[in-house]
């Protein structure tokens, strides 16, 4: 053997101990995450100036890859460099062995299909720069006929950003939970109790039992290997349960604040938890609601209720398992909102792939599998309540509010009100109102305790003066993880000297600038080859172009070149969620895309396999999908890797000239299985899931799905691993919550595509990309004007029927389901009463307004009671409040005939007004 053989083996052995050497450590993965990086970066450098076919020499990415991990050059990466050199071998130079690990990382990469080799395979590009270029190219295509030359372009230009995704600190970085829990009952033990706690507090019993309640909470992390929190977590277990149990900053509400997927809902859901089985325990057993969590959404109602009937269902088990004071499970749930009864949510039994209908809490798959402990009918009480912020202003109001809240003795303790952001404009007027009203209904039922208010949100920077004004509280906490010398808040074991955030990865952001719309003719046939003016009407074909044609093609290239990942364990990571503003276009946008998909498309063939990569995906004399390729370039007798010219590099004009990939019409990173076969578009809106023929769906075989805001908070599926945003977003809170429904674990980088069209707010934005990538803090602020005169009018209003329902529930019952309008007046007489029940509600109200409010509606009551019809055209008394009233046992075909009745009588008085006739009353 030569010595030359014999280096080439020394070699081979070496590369292959360094790389195991560094996977021991743990510095293999972040090694390559580096070097990829840097490739993102200078790609995007380069496309943001206009070169969409960006490379990366690797002589360039061989220097820093050896001045930052050899020679330890901060200044040539970013965050603290790996010292690589301990894992090379002693018979080898460092030159010599970081030339050959480098080499290894890249050929890493391109396996993982991170990275392209181009040109003459001494650059690469990254793949998100690639399928960035696809965008920048993109044509319609309308016919296989047409030279995809004279195909009109859809994009004006394209710009790209990068931005690192973080995450608080859990697990072995976080924080450990058995202190955290010997902490808090350290506190406790020389606290006084909650008022209504009280009562077991000579026992001891509160004490047993916040022990008993946190113990519980410890082996429920326990169970689902959770017991390394991450530090705000155990600041908001702290502060949440201490106040809710004890007497401590009674006055202070509390909002918790952390990225996406950052753990909001454990850490506030978990003193909940606690607090329930405290109040359940067999020597205190509280009578009542104790906790109402509202939700701005039906669609995260139904998420966060499944996540809670999990939760449940594993303490279920540990009771069941373990010496506890409870002989069952003593905590119950409930689903409230309009369309609770018809919501399925998936069996919290493991292994199990059932669905359970909240109609009859039974599971698909095994009617075994039963949730005693949840439910979603009407009015339903239990202990915790899931809501929304407008069922909740009609619980307030009617008779199944009573039956949940009102008629216990112990009213709700927490009130909750998840991604609060949301909450703006007239809407958050419509939810601060609210809360003022069921804050004053709770001092009703038991003016001594006091309720826990918290807010929750990841997109709002002023999150302590929104939270003030939200729930009219004198004083707001805000719990969000620490980040070190950056911070200046009161923060975990009162010290802010450590960051717990730590950086998991980075998404990339694409901002496609549409076309302009336009009429275009594309030639057909011999024609492309004549001057326009020798064209006939037969050899062309007319369309239109438009902002919406662009989206339509970025959706599905965005899903047929994307890195698409099957894990070993867990989902596969191969879903695109789309987001539009508005109902009309979820369903145009999710039928067009559906079309291009199918069988409809341009000569019956799915749009995406004219761009296929014929050259190296077929086998010599197979034909293949895209017209365009040049096919004829096969080299017979070559090897099967190098079978065409365009192999086994991506085409370029010096070396191996290709002017369909040039022009963007061959996608080269479309070559996996997944690529290759046609997603399946599903739509959702206004609560309901369906396929393009409107067929309902409610499983998970979807790969796109076409969206309003329903989905844009606590839609948290794995598999998500791009979204897209069509035109300018609403707001810029919004867009943040919605690119961050994908890449849901730590290891995925997600990709976001924003299409901008030709409206002035999408030109701004596009020229001010970074306030969507990487929003300045004020641009977070949520306003808020709660003190709106006319929405706090329509609420003082409504909370005159909060204070009959809950002071004199029989008659307001009859009142609001029966129309006793006589019984209505008689109760409007007690003038001081109201406007005292209005005073606490809404302490900061003119005393003025609240007398005219109640002015208004005694005459409002007054008017009713005057004759449906004038008695000088042949009407009776008839009252309108009685023409409207619905009798107990009243049929659907009364109601038809009474409705046409009152369309009879109004469409006589429009003749009457239009003949201008003197209507006159008995009056």
């Amino acid at each position: 053997m030569s010595s030359t053989d014999d280096t080439d083996n020394s070699h081979l052995t070496g590369v292959a101990e360094m790389w195991d050497a560094l996977k021991t450590a743990d510095e293999a993965e972040q090694v390559e995450q580096q070097v990829l990086r840097w490739t993102d970066n200078e790609c995007k450098e380069q496309i943001n100036a206009g070169n969409y076919d960006a490379t990366v020499s690797l002589s360039d990415l061989y220097d820093r890859f050896y001045r930052f991990f050899v020679q330890g050059d901060t200044d040539a990466g970013t965050g603290t460099p790996v010292d690589i050199t301990h894992a090379f071998p002693a018979e080898l130079t460092n030159a010599v062995a970081s030339k050959l690990l480098f080499q290894r990382v890249i050929d890493q990469l391109v396996e993982r299909d991170a990275l392209l080799y181009v040109y003459d395979k001494q650059r690469v590009r990254s793949r998100a720069a690639e399928v960035t270029r696809y965008f920048a190219l993109l044509r319609q295509r309308f016919d296989d006929e047409s030279d995809f030359e004279h195909a009109p372009s859809l994009t004006k230009m394209v710009k790209m950003d990068i931005q690192s995704r973080e995450k608080p600190k859990w697990g072995e970085d976080g924080i450990n939970l058995s202190d955290e829990i010997r902490d808090i009952l350290d506190t406790i033990r020389t606290a006084d109790p909650a008022p209504e706690l009280v009562a077991s507090a000579d026992t001891g019993s509160w004490r047993d039992a916040t022990h008993q309640a946190l113990e519980l909470i410890y082996e429920l992390c326990h169970r689902r290997e959770m017991t390394g929190l991450a530090a705000f977590q155990g600041r908001a277990l702290d502060r949440l349960y201490r106040q809710a149990v004890t007497t401590e900053a009674q006055d202070t509400s509390h909002v918790v604040t952390a990225s996406t997927g950052g753990g909001k809902t454990e850490a506030f859901l978990f003193p909940i938890l606690a607090y329930t089985f405290t109040t359940a325990h067999p020597d205190i057993q509280l009578d009542g609601v104790e906790a109402v969590l509202a939700y701005p959404r039906k669609d995260l109602c139904d998420n966060q209720f499944e996540r809670i009937v999990e939760y449940l269902y594993d303490l279920k088990q540990i009771i069941a398992d373990n010496d506890t004071p409870f002989d069952s499970l003593p905590v119950t749930v409930a689903l409230q909102h309009s369309g609770a009864e018809n919501t399925e949510i998936d069996c919290p039994v493991d292994d199990c792939d059932g669905r359970i209908s909240t109609d009859s809490m039974e599971c698909s798959k095994d009617p075994a599998h039963s949730l005693d402990f949840a439910r979603a009918d009407k009015g339903a009480t239990a202990d915790i309540i899931v809501i929304t912020p407008d069922t909740l202003h009609r619980r307030l109001m009617d008779h199944r509010g009573h039956s949940q809240f009102w008629k216990h003795s112990s009213p709700p303790k927490f009130v909750v009100l998840d991604e609060v952001h949301v909450y703006t404009n007239q809407y958050g007027m419509h939810v601060a109102n609210v809360m003022r009203r069921f804050k004053a209904a709770l001092k009703a039922v038991d003016d001594q305790q006091e309720p826990s208010l918290v807010a929750s949100s990841a997109t709002i920077s002023n999150a302590a003066p929104f939270t003030k004004k939200i729930f009219g509280t004198p004083h707001a906490e805000e719990i969000t993880p620490c980040k070190g010398t950056d911070c200046d808040g009161d923060h975990y074991k009162n010290h802010c000297d450590e960051n717990e955030i730590e950086e998991i990865g980075w998404e990339y952001l694409v901002f496609v600038k549409a076309t302009d719309p336009r009429e275009v003719q594309v030639p057909q046939g011999e024609a492309k080859y004549l001057p326009r003016r020798d064209w006939d009407e037969d050899d062309y074909v007319e369309t239109n172009v438009t902002n919406l044609s662009s989206m339509i093609q970025v959706a599905f290239s965005m899903y047929h070149t994307i890195l698409k990942e099957r894990p070993d364990d867990g989902p596969m990571k191969n879903k695109i969620l789309g987001f539009v503003d508005s109902i009309d276009s979820v369903k145009r946008l999710g039928d067009y895309i559906h079309d291009a998909e199918s069988d409809r498309g341009v000569s019956a063939q799915a749009l995406f396999t004219l761009r296929a990569p014929d050259a190296f995906l077929r086998e010599e004399g197979e034909d293949g999908t895209n017209p365009d390729c040049p096919k004829h370039q096969f080299r017979s007798n070559a090897a099967d890797h190098e079978r065409a010219v365009c192999e086994p590099l991506p085409p370029n004009a010096q070396l191996n000239p290709c002017p369909v990939y040039e022009a963007g019409e061959c996608w080269w990173t479309m070559t996996d299985d997944l690529d290759l076969e046609p997603m399946d578009v599903y739509m959702h809106k206004s609560g309901r899931t369906e396929t393009p023929d409107g067929r309902p769906a409610n499983d998970d075989a979807w790969d796109m799905m076409v969206t309003t805001s329903a989905l844009e908070v606590g839609f948290d599926h794995p598999g998500i691993v791009g979204t897209f945003q069509y035109r300018a977003p609403m707001n810029i809170p919004g867009f943040v919550q919605r690119k961050g429904r994908g890449g849901r674990d730590p290891e995925d980088q997600p990709i976001s595509v924003v299409v901008l069209g030709s409206r002035p707010e999408d030109a701004f934005y596009f020229h001010h990309e970074n306030l969507l990538s990487d929003p300045d803090p004020r641009y977070l602020q949520i306003n808020l004007d709660e003190e709106n005169e006319f929405v706090r009018t329509e609420h003082l209003v409504s909370a005159i029927f909060d204070y009959l329902n809950i002071t004199d529930h029989d008659t307001a019952d009859e009142i609001y389901r029966r129309l006793d309008i006589e019984t209505l007046d008689d109760k409007l007489q007690n003038t001081d009463e109201i406007e005292s029940w209005l005073h606490r509600a809404f302490p900061a109200v003119d005393d003025d307004l609240i007398t005219e409010v109640v002015d208004e509606i005694q005459r409002y009551v007054a008017r009713t009671q005057a004759p449906l019809t004038p008695a000088a055209v042949g009407g009776d008394m008839q009252q309108f409040w009685e023409a409207a009233r619905i009798p107990r046992g009243t049929k659907q075909s009364d109601l038809e005939s009474q409705l046409d009745d009152l369309k009879f009588k109004r469409r006589l008085l429009q003749e009457l007004e239009d003949n201008n006739l003197n209507i006159q009353t008995d009056e």
